[in-house]
């Protein structure tokens, strides 16, 4: 990612789910990895492009990437920094 390497511990698929889902998704895949871990998701709600940028700044996570791919899916990079 933007010529760095990064590890992904786990992924969520939340395609075909809506808002909130994708996040509280994602929130209980953090919960389960260690600090500075990286969570993919991967969401075909257009509700995750304000959700996730609002969440993780409340949160204190950090938001590596959300971009939308080819087939119109946004996938997000999240690294826990908060335990």
């Amino acid at each position: 990612m933007n010529g760095h390497k990064i590890s992904i511990e786990t992924t969520v698929n939340a395609v075909g789910l809506f808002c909130p889902i994708p996040v509280v998704s994602l929130k209980k895949e953090l919960e389960q990895v260690q600090q500075k871990g990286v969570v993919e998701l991967s969401s075909d709600d257009p509700g995750v492009l304000e959700e996730i940028p609002a969440w993780y700044r409340e949160t204190g996570n950090k938001l590596l990437s959300l971009q939308k791919n080819e087939e119109g899916v946004f996938i997000s990079y999240v690294m826990k920094e908060r335990i």
